[in-house]
């Protein structure tokens, strides 16, 4: 008889618990999801599945990455900054919109009933290419306030506000 492997899988809601809302919806899209889905009650099980499946085909760094790159994007989005070069490679990663956005709106329904672990909820932003506000040299020359309420301000280098991640949007 031919030994074979038993893995232990994590139960489904135990590994999703460990993904954030971006890397939900990262999973969602790589899913088997219908593309016209709506929720079937306040708990829905096929849900949590169809993002422990997603993990399992893209697999655990994978889907870390490309939630961080969509992360990234949608700051930049939000403040009108992306170049054509960050929207065509947003594009390459995640091809329909729709999907994308029914997955977006499904993992943040989800997170009504499955929290995320602390530790899920420090996902960080990352620009796909160089910063639109400081070409990627992280810094930016700026007049910099020092205390307003004597006006006293500096003029020097300083951290870019978009692409660092102390004090930065990303």
């Amino acid at each position: 008889m031919p030994a074979t492997i038993a893995v232990p899988h994590a139960p489904a809601t135990e590994l999703v618990d460990e993904l954030s809302g971006m890397e939900r919806a990262v999973a969602l899209y790589a899913s088997d999801m219908p593309g016209r889905y709506r929720l079937q009650g306040p708990e829905d099980r096929n849900l949590i599945g169809w993002i422990a499946q997603g993990v399992a085909r893209l697999g655990r760094e994978e889907i870390r990455r490309r939630a961080s790159y969509l992360c990234g994007h949608r700051k930049l989005w939000l403040r009108d900054m992306t170049t054509p070069e960050i929207d065509r490679r947003h594009k390459e990663r995640f091809p329909s919109a729709r999907r994308l956005s029914l997955a977006e709106s499904m993992a943040s329904t989800s997170l009504l009933w499955v929290r995320p672990v602390p530790a899920a909820r420090d996902l960080p932003a990352v620009i796909d290419g160089p910063c639109p506000k400081c070409d990627g040299a992280g810094k930016l020359w700026a007049n910099w306030v020092i205390d307003d309420a004597s006006g006293w301000f500096e003029e020097g280098y300083g951290p870019c506000w978009v692409c660092q991640p102390e004090g930065g949007a990303a």
